[in-house]
C-alpha cells in the first residue's frame, strides 16, 4: 500500500503545487493533495491523509467542511486527531452556492466519495468502513448524503446509479441543520428567510417561497430505519444554527428507528476548540469504535 501512495503522491504533486495550500499539519501521515474528482471547477478535489505505519486497508472519515455553503476550505476540520487512531481522512472541497446552487454541492461530495470508492485499493482505504462527517454546512451535507444513500435519488448524483454505490457505517454531524424546512427566523443578525441568506443562496430561493426546495435539500426528508447511526454535537448557545435544529433532527432520527446520539455542549456557540477538546475526542472515538473500528481503536 505504501508503494501505491508514493506513486500517487508524485502523480498529484503538479496539481497540488498549482493551488493554494489548504491542508492541516497532521503528524505521521502521508498526504495526497488535491485529488481531482471532477473537471468543471477547480474546487472539485479532495485531500487524503493516510496514517503511516498502520496496516491497511483503513477506515476513512469522509469530511465535509462548513462555511455557509459559500466559503471555507478543506483545512477546516474538527477531527484531525483521528489519524493517530488509525483512520484515514478524506477532506472534500466542493462548489460554492455563489457559483452553483443546490444540488451542486451534494453532487460534488458524492462524486468525491465515488472516486474514493472506485480507487480504494490504491488509496489504501476500506470501502466497508466509510464514515461521513462535517461541521455546520458540512454537517448538513454529510447528513444529507448519509440519509439519502438508500433512497437512490439520481438528482443527488452526477453519475448514473447502478446499484454498487458506497454505503456508510455512520454519520457525525457537528452543529449542522438537519431540516432546512424548519430553519427560519433571525440568526446571527440576518433573516434566514431573506433572499440574501446563506440558505436562500444555497437553494436559489427562500424556504418560505420554495418549501419544495427546502424539503429536497433536507436530510430529514430521507430519514428511515435503514439509515446509518448518527452522532450529533451541538452547542446550546449556537447563534447561527440554533440548538433547536439539532434537537429536532435528533428526534426525527429516533422516531424513525435510526440509532442516534446527541451530545449537547452547554454554553457552546457555533464551533470553537470545545468541539475538539479531549472529552469530545473521546466521545467521537467511542462512537467510531461502535460503527467502524480501526485496528488501533478497538
Amino acid at each position: 500500500m505504501r508503494y501505491f501512495l508514493i506513486v500517487l503522491m508524485l502523480m498529484y504533486a503538479a496539481g497540488a503545487s498549482a493551488q493554494a495550500d489548504d491542508t492541516v499539519a497532521i503528524p505521521a501521515v502521508t498526504l495526497l493533495k488535491n485529488i481531482r474528482y471532477g473537471s468543471v471547477d477547480p474546487k472539485q478535489n479532495f485531500d487524503l491523509y493516510v496514517p503511516n505505519d498502520v496496516k491497511g486497508p483503513l477506515p476513512v472519515m469522509i469530511w465535509i467542511h462548513g462555511g455557509g455553503w459559500r466559503l471555507g476550505g478543506k483545512k477546516n476540520m474538527e477531527i484531525p486527531y483521528l489519524a493517530k487512531h488509525g483512520y484515514a481522512i478524506a477532506s472534500i472541497a466542493y462548489r460554492f452556492s455563489q457559483d452553483s446552487v443546490f444540488p451542486a454541492p451534494v453532487q460534488d461530495c458524492n462524486a468525491a466519495i465515488h472516486y474514493l470508492y472506485q480507487h480504494a485499493r490504491e488509496l489504501g482505504v476500506d470501502t466497508s468502513r466509510f464514515v461521513l462527517g462535517g461541521a455546520s454546512a458540512g454537517g448538513h451535507l454529510a447528513s444529507l448524503i448519509g440519509m439519502s444513500a438508500n433512497n437512490r435519488r439520481q438528482d443527488l448524483y452526477p453519475y448514473p446509479l447502478k446499484g454498487r454505490e458506497p454505503r456508510f457505517k455512520g454519520v457525525i454531524n457537528f452543529y449542522g441543520p438537519g431540516d432546512l424546512y424548519a430553519f427560519h427566523g433571525d440568526n446571527a443578525g440576518y433573516q434566514v428567510d431573506s433572499a440574501g441568506s446563506s440558505v436562500s443562496k444555497l437553494l436559489g430561493a427562500s424556504c418560505l417561497l420554495r418549501p419544495d426546495l427546502a424539503r429536497w435539500a433536507s436530510p430529514a426528508t430521507y430519514v428511515d430505519k435503514g439509515d446509518p447511526p448518527v452522532l450529533i454535537l451541538h452547542g446550546d448557545k449556537d447563534p447561527i444554527i440554533h440548538y433547536y435544529l439539532g434537537v429536532l433532527f435528533y428526534h426525527v432520527l429516533l422516531t424513525s428507528g435510526v440509532r442516534a446520539e446527541m451530545i449537547t455542549l452547554p454554553g457552546a456557540g457555533h464551533g470553537g476548540p470545545v468541539f475538539s477538546d479531549a472529552e469530545r475526542q473521546e466521545q467521537v472515538l467511542t462512537f467510531l469504535r461502535s460503527v467502524a473500528p480501526s485496528a488501533s481503536n478497538k
